[in-house]
């Protein structure tokens, strides 16, 4: 069932809850503009089966989580949006959780593991990667839809380019996903608006020497998924992730491209399942 949770410092993001309100924490954060029905329901499921309190999120101004279009506010980063998520486990009194993070919600998990290293047992990271140097300033893009049918058509172009030749997006698949999306909410300017984070958050690749000591001291597993054909994140940004990590594993998708699809599911609910530390420390 989702609800909305307000954070201490008063974000209000929508989560969905499943499985075993006691049980160790599984987080999924998704990428930009994506919500958290984006996350397969079937990771979800898996997750819950196994004895996991399960947690997928909005990020702020996406879905039905908070819009960030306060006149005179300043602009946020990824390091803020880190910080919903650390606010967010305070609120669930719950934690330290393995956090999956897919894409932007890949960055973010880094973050949050390197300010709130309390809150991270275990990173599952999905199509990300760690900034090494300052993006390029951006402007703004203007909005590609207006209505509902707009929306559906420019998901149509946007969402196959992502699906890699191994697990393509058939126009149905597309139009219910893109349907369900805008009936939850949503906001071109808050899409924007999170562009804007990507691009102002500072560098944090250096920072993860801090991660790396966490890895060897056996305080956090990793594990790195990425697709072969995923052409908005280079597969060589995986690579860097796992070089940086000791530990970590590192798994390359043939045929998989930006998007997460469900297909995987069940593959990356083990994959976060192996880093929960009741499962992963055996007999």
């Amino acid at each position: 069932m989702q609800h909305l949770l307000t954070t201490p410092t008063g974000t209000t993001l929508c989560v969905e809850q499943t499985g075993v309100a006691t049980g160790p924490l599984v987080l999924a954060l998704e990428g930009h503009s994506a919500q958290l029905i984006q996350t397969p329901s079937a990771w979800a499921r898996t997750l819950a089966g196994a004895g996991c309190h399960v947690v997928r999120v909005d990020n702020r101004d996406v879905g039905r989580s908070q819009r960030f279009d306060v006149p005179g506010q300043d602009a946020y980063t990824l390091v803020d949006m880190a910080q919903d998520v650390h606010g967010l486990l305070e609120v669930l009194d719950a934690g330290p959780a393995v956090v999956c993070g897919h894409s932007m919600g890949g960055a973010v998990a880094q973050l949050l593991a390197l300010d709130h290293p309390e809150d991270v047992v275990g990173l599952v990271l999905m199509s990300t990667w760690a900034a090494s140097a300052p993006a390029a300033p951006r402007s703004a893009v203007p909005a590609p839809f207006t209505d509902e049918e707009g929306f559906v058509a420019y998901e149509q172009v946007a969402l196959p380019r992502g699906a890699g030749s191994r697990y393509p997006l058939v126009p149905s698949q597309v139009e219910a996903l893109a349907r369900a999306m805008w009936a939850r909410g949503v906001d071109w300017d808050g899409i924007e608006r999170q562009s804007l984070a990507i691009s102002r958050t500072p560098p944090w690749a250096h920072r993860l020497t801090e991660l790396a000591a966490r890895c060897r001291a056996g305080e956090l597993g990793v594990d790195i998924v990425h697709g072969t054909q995923d052409t908005t994140v280079d597969p060589a940004a995986a690579a860097a992730l796992h070089q940086a990590l000791p530990g970590s594993r590192l798994h390359l998708v043939p045929g998989m491209g930006h998007l997460w699809p469900a297909a995987l599911a069940v593959p990356v609910a083990e994959a976060a399942l192996a880093l929960v530390p009741s499962a992963s420390s055996g007999p």
